[in-house]
């Protein structure tokens, strides 16, 4: 692709993020995440990925591109704030395509504004024009077909600060959420992780099916409050698998090169789930 077309899906993209478009994918927005205003406004200096928007999915990139979402230049659009996170709690995280995104559904639509059940098996729902041509939901862009087909989401620390020295083996998966991303606002539970003032967290997630297979997997200037103490994740995290028991990293797939896990069509998806030893909610064999 010609560098005048990169510029055309650029503006395309930055376009799509200014309406919040129907057909716009979803990220976790907290207070430490980087493209807060999901875009970096800047010299395309770091440029590798023709998609610039950090709630666009990652396919069929080099390593370099796809960790931590470093090609679509987030690295360089710093976060504004920090992302507290209280041990031993239970917290509420936003994925949605804005900040300021409101409502019962990331699209801003709250629940009495969407046909119910809100399934793809609902006559209502395919009425209003909400299936994708891939069989899933289309506002917003779930990757699901309902609630139940929602494959999950994760978030994982490295206890660094600096995110140009952080390694994808620094990371440790600590907590995931069934069946999410579907409402606005994923719960999450914490294990008793080790109190940092700045550490680096990621938000990722893989869909199960519903479309092209791709991941997410974008970053945050976090910060661990715990006046307990608590204990640090052993590092390094092992790769996921089934079956697979402690500390896990973040599972990398569908790129060009520097995938963890492998996959083929036909194969059921590496998901944040059991079938990649992962459990429902707080992690704690991390420790």
């Amino acid at each position: 692709m010609k560098q005048s077309q990169f510029s055309l899906r650029a503006a395309a993209l930055c376009g799509l993020a200014a309406i919040q478009g129907a057909s716009a994918h979803l990220a976790a927005y907290t207070n430490g995440m980087y493209c807060p205003k999901n875009t970096y406004q800047g010299p395309l200096t770091n440029f590798t990925d023709p998609n610039h928007v950090v709630y666009d999915p990652l396919f069929n990139l080099p390593k370099d591109a796809w960790f931590l979402s470093k090609g679509r230049n987030c690295w360089l659009a710093p976060p504004t704030g920090v992302w507290e996170i209280q041990a031993n709690s239970v917290i509420q995280v936003p994925w949605a395509n804005s900040a300021n995104s409101h409502g019962y559904y990331a699209d801003g639509k709250e629940q009495n504004e969407r046909p119910q059940p809100f399934s793809v098996t609902n006559p209502a729902v395919i009425a209003a024009g909400l299936v994708s041509s891939s069989g899933g939901i289309n506002s917003p862009n779930m990757h699901a077909g309902n609630k139940s087909t929602a494959a999950g989401t994760a978030v994982a620390i490295a206890y660094k600060s600096n995110i140009y020295d952080v390694k994808m083996e620094d990371f440790v998966v600590f907590t995931t959420a069934p069946q999410t991303p579907f409402e606005r606002l994923v719960t999450y539970n914490i294990p008793n992780l080790k109190a940092c003032n700045e550490c680096l967290c990621a938000t990722v997630w893989i869909p199960d099916g519903y479309g092209q297979q791709n991941m997410y997997m974008a970053p945050h200037k976090c910060k661990i409050i715990n006046p307990k103490g608590g204990q640090q994740p052993k590092t390094p995290s092992l790769v996921p698998g089934p079956n697979v028991r402690g500390p896990k990293q973040m599972i990398a797939a569908f790129q060009a090169n520097g995938n963890n896990v492998q996959w083929k069509g036909g194969q059921k998806v590496p998901t944040y789930t059991s079938r990649m030893g992962f459990t429902a909610g707080a992690q704690t064999d991390i420790f």
